[in-house]
């Protein structure tokens, strides 16, 4: 009991308990594993957003987020949040990239934190998935479209069928050059490069089309 001005407040010890109420039992496990009190917590709250799961890290990326300093890891996990991970396969491996990135950001001359570029358009690109049937996989270091077609039982297509397009904004994503390229021929898989400092593309990507005649038209175009 405390008093106060003639009032009369009631204090209470600290229930330790109710302190980590709000961890998950993976809390318990990221603290195990070596990181710090800070970071466990941090990134124990990002699996209850339902973003990443526990099982979804391997040592790898545990041991790589042990070793960062708190300050760094607690950063590295906000990007990590803030990025759209809708299209990413391994979840595990893009969180090293952008522990990676975010090491060679830091020893760039007045490097600062990231900053916000324009993306894809996410709608647009739902909808080009959804009316072909394709896969989109995000790594930090590319955006890879597609692959097999749905159903596909010919051959592979061969070295002939794919083109290098260079030039391309660096602002531009495969929501833009799907359309364009469609035009020439069914497209087996794009791979549109990026840079993981910039968040934008390196300007240039590759194209394969399912036949020669889809390569030799975008060559024309």
């Amino acid at each position: 009991m405390a008093e106060g001005n003639g009032d009369a407040a009631t204090v209470e010890p600290m229930d330790e308990s109710s302190a980590t109420a709000e961890h998950s039992a993976d809390y318990a496990k990221l603290v195990g594993h070596g990181l710090q009190e800070k970071v466990a917590a941090q990134l124990d709250a990002i699996f209850q957003t339902g973003k990443l799961a526990y099982a979804d890290l391997d040592e790898r990326a545990l041991d790589a987020l042990k070793e960062f300093p708190a300050d760094g890891a607690l950063a590295v996990l906000k990007q990590f949040l803030d990025s759209s991970l809708e299209h990413v396969s391994n979840k595990s491996a893009y969180l090293c990239g952008v522990m990676k990135t975010y090491r060679q950001k830091s020893k760039l001359p007045g490097a600062s934190g990231s900053g916000s570029n324009k993306g894809p358009d996410e709608d647009k690109i739902r909808a080009i998935l959804e009316r072909t049937g394709y896969s989109l996989d995000v790594t930090t270091g590319q955006r890879k479209y597609g692959g097999p077609p749905p159903g596909w039982t010919g051959p592979q297509p061969s070295s002939g069928c794919e083109v290098f397009v260079g030039k391309i904004p660096k602002d531009m994503f495969e929501d833009e050059l799907i359309p364009l390229f469609e035009k020439c021929g069914k497209i087996w898989d794009l791979r549109l490069m990026m840079d993981p400092l910039s968040g934008l593309n390196r300007g240039y990507a590759f194209i394969t089309f399912c036949n020669r005649e889809g390569a030799l038209n975008s060559v024309r175009e």
